[in-house]
């Protein structure tokens, strides 16, 4: 087997077992996973564009619009237009209530984080941190494309 399949196939079972265990982890709070990571990056970032949502997150503006709708219509986020500059330009921002779900949301993920890291070795938890962001670059800086 190829170092490159023997990657992909390491890569691949690890985002399904990420996957499925964020999903177990979160579910117990009634989001879906993109609710979830939209709360936590308005937690971080504050108010925000869907655009700007979609790019950071990585997905679609309609698929993100539909997630603000639904954290809309459930009392999680507000939209508001920004009145002095561009009225065009609508942000999305959390209620009290959707601050203190994504706390919790942030809460949990730091708890699941933290039982991870417990599970490898303590010499070697600085060079897998190193080594997922050396990954992260990698995948950053390369363009998805299917030749």
């Amino acid at each position: 087997m190829t170092a490159s399949r023997k990657f992909r196939e390491t890569l691949t079972l690890a985002y399904r077992l990420v996957s499925a265990l964020q999903r177990g982890e979160k579910r117990c709070f009634g989001v879906t996973m993109s609710q979830c990571v939209a709360l936590e990056l308005l937690l971080q970032q504050g108010p925000m564009t869907v655009r700007d949502l979609a790019r950071d997150l990585g997905l679609d503006t309609s698929t993100i619009t539909r997630v603000v709708d639904v954290l809309v219509r459930d009392g999680m986020a507000r939209r508001t237009r920004d009145e002095k500059r561009d009225r065009r330009c609508v942000f999305v921002s959390l209620t009290a209530r959707g601050r203190a779900l994504a706390t919790k949301l942030e809460r949990c993920a730091d708890d699941y984080s933290e039982r991870i890291l417990k599970r490898i070795p303590a010499e070697m938890r600085e060079d897998v941190i190193h080594t997922l962001r050396v990954l992260i670059e990698a995948i950053d800086d390369l363009p998805a494309t299917c030749a």
